[in-house]
């Protein structure tokens, strides 16, 4: 006779629940190849995802920046974006110096750009004084290039050549030069253009301070140069300047040296560019000053006055 009372009782026992230990204890008794497998690839995945985690922390704190965020935080440093595209017109005095060996001025003179951004690209108007204390003005219009001299008629492209307007490349403008140069100021900001092909070269050292190595280079559609910038990494603004006319390795690069960052307005500018001989010493230096933004300048400033003739 079997004990009825003490199936009732086992009917009614409550099941206990082992501890997770214990479970995968029995499970590794039952199916130890299958608990083995599974515990592998826990584990490994738990390593994937650290390293995963390692990967990203280092890009996101450690990893080097890339040359378009060198590009914003250089942009972000000299004013902004915004505040460079809000400038409609301006005028600046650049005054050059021409030195000698021994670092005694041997030349000088003195220009006043004028300028107005226009849909269709920027007008350029020159103003000269020259040591002999002439006034030379070179313009563009829609009739073409027209240049005085005392207010008489001459060739812009002859006095242009006189007063060192011009670049030494074929094909040459008379403003050339002087539209380079405004080029050249308008830097970082211009580095946010189409085409513009920026990379972070590394770190270097210039006169005994770390610098950022800003290589850049463009779309074969925008132009064949190559710059480089040597950035401060603390205020991200540009120290020295290379200018390589072409991407051949054996051309020899301009080499400018920015410094007197001064706020005008909100836009941070290099007050000095320097230029040095290959033993160190200065060759020549652009001055700026009297910096005016926006300051309304009328359109026909840029106009051909009425007593100078056409010139073709």
């Amino acid at each position: 006779m079997k004990d009825q009372s003490n199936q009732s009782y086992n009917r009614g026992e409550e099941k206990v629940k082992l501890p997770w230990e214990a479970e995968l204890e029995v499970k590794d008794l039952i199916s130890p190849i299958k608990v083995r497998r599974i515990r592998l690839i826990q584990t490994t995945g738990a390593v994937l995802l650290l390293l995963a985690l390692g990967v990203f922390g280092w890009w996101l704190f450690f990893a080097p920046p890339s040359g378009e965020k060198i590009v914003k935080q250089m942009i972000a440093a000299a004013g902004g974006m915004d505040e460079w595209n809000g400038i409609q017109d301006g005028n600046f005095v650049r005054i050059h110096r021409l030195y000698d060996e021994n670092g005694k001025i041997i030349k000088q003179s003195e220009e006043t750009f004028f300028f107005k951004n226009n849909p269709d690209g920027r007008q350029l108007l020159i103003k000269s004084k020259t040591n002999e204390g002439d006034q030379v003005i070179v313009g563009r219009d829609k009739g073409g290039f027209w240049a005085s001299l005392n207010n008489a008629e001459v060739d812009p492209e002859e006095i242009s050549k006189d007063l060192e307007f011009m670049c030494d490349g074929d094909g040459c403008s008379p403003l050339c030069a002087s539209e380079m140069a405004l080029y050249r100021m308008s830097f970082p900001f211009k580095l946010a253009d189409y085409g513009v092909k920026p990379r972070n070269a590394g770190n270097t050292t210039l006169n005994g301070e770390k610098v950022i190595l800003l290589d850049v280079t463009f779309d074969p559609k925008v132009g064949h140069d190559r710059w480089v910038f040597y950035v401060d990494p603390n205020d991200k603004l540009i120290r020295k300047i290379e200018h390589y006319p072409s991407l051949k390795s054996n051309v020899q690069p301009e080499e400018i040296y920015l410094s007197d960052f001064k706020k005008e307005g909100n836009i941070v500018l290099s007050h000095s560019n320097k230029y040095y001989r290959s033993n160190g010493k200065i060759l020549e230096e652009y001055l700026i000053s009297d910096v005016k933004f926006n300051s309304s300048l009328a359109a026909e400033i840029f106009d051909r006055p009425q007593q100078l003739s056409m010139v073709n």
